[in-house]
């Protein structure tokens, strides 16, 4: 059996203060991916909210 080394990209590990509210909104989007058999975690949930962001804010499609 071989083991096929890929290169993950490198993570931060970070603390989110956010508001009741804000916690609502992101555990009703991840219920929402859940029901629609969508896996997912909340950590991808932000980072896909982010470059969102980003893309608005700054106007870039990149991935790195």
């Amino acid at each position: 059996m071989s083991i096929k080394n890929t290169d993950a990209p490198k993570k931060a590990k970070t603390t989110v203060y956010m508001t009741d509210e804000e916690e609502t909104r992101l555990n009703e989007l991840f219920i929402k991916r859940l029901r629609e058999k969508r896996k997912t975690d909340k950590s991808a949930l932000l980072c896909e909210g982010i470059r969102l962001l980003f893309e608005k804010e700054i106007g870039s499609n990149s991935n790195g």
